[in-house]
């Protein structure tokens, strides 16, 4: 059985637009309809290209860490049984229309981790104890041995707090009453392609002449956890022109609810 674009949040699947499945690869490149004349077409992604791995928490050396607070957030990551996570994002090559994705995700902490996934606001992917059911519009249907259920969402909070202690170092804190709010903005390579590979987009095989980045971070003050991760970047690379926006929410703390498998026939 061929699953295809099982999610509009899959590590590797691509944007899905509207109710459309655009593909399978992670590639963001022109069509030909919209890519125009021959000679602007840029090179589709090879087959096999994929987006780089997103950051690891157990790779993070607190050691290493000279933000008592960042410390703090490391630390209070480790103890998040589970949480709600909604991600919202555009992307696009050249002058074609932005790709968009939506994804809301229930996810437990286990091992293999518990979730449910939403596109757009329809429930599409469930999983628990290692089985992963798929909703394809008319039925539910078991597709545990097709995919890896660690990579159906790559955006975890996890990866998220990873991300964000790669970049910390080159950002900006400004507290508030009841906020820590970190920002960046710059044309550093590196951070856009921890964006990049947090969110996992893949543009392709890129050549990256100039890229400008802007990130915030918002992490709660009392409870050191990071609440919202906004990012923006445009830049070139030797083809063309490639633009990425938007948002990483977290919730629901320790609050999510036993995940129960859908029925099937």
């Amino acid at each position: 059985m061929a699953v295809t674009g099982v999610l509009a949040a899959c590590q590797n699947t691509d944007f899905e637009r509207g109710g459309e499945v655009v593909s399978e690869d992670t590639s963001v490149a022109a069509t030909d309809e919209e890519s125009g004349t021959e000679k602007d077409k840029r090179e589709p992604a090879e087959e096999n290209t994929a987006a780089a791995e997103p950051a690891d928490i157990e790779d993070v050396d607190e050691q290493t860490i000279e933000d008592d607070a960042l410390t703090d957030i490391v630390d209070k990551a480790e103890n998040i049984d589970s949480y709600k996570a909604e991600l919202n994002m555009s992307a696009a090559l050249d002058d074609t229309k932005p790709r968009d994705l939506n994804a809301e995700v229930l996810y437990i902490n286990s091992e293999p981790p518990q979730l449910l996934l939403r596109a757009f606001g329809e429930d599409r992917t469930i999983s628990k104890d290692g089985k992963t059911y798929y909703n394809n519009n008319s039925e539910w249907i078991d597709i545990s041995d097709s995919i890896d259920v660690n990579l159906l969402y790559s955006v975890t909070y996890d990866n998220a707090v990873a991300s964000f202690a790669e970049m910390q170092p080159h950002m900006e804190a400004e507290k508030n009453d009841d906020e820590i709010v970190y920002t960046y903005e710059g044309n550093n390579a590196e951070i856009y392609k921890t964006i990049e590979s947090l969110v996992q987009v893949n543009f392709g095989e890129m050549h990256i002449e100039n890229v400008n980045s802007a990130v915030q971070v918002t992490v709660s003050k009392e409870d050191n956890l990071v609440e919202e991760i906004k990012f923006e970047a445009d830049g070139t690379d030797t083809q063309g022109t490639f633009k990425l926006d938007g948002e990483a929410v977290f919730d629901s703390f320790n609050e999510v609810e036993e995940i129960e498998i859908p029925e099937t026939e």
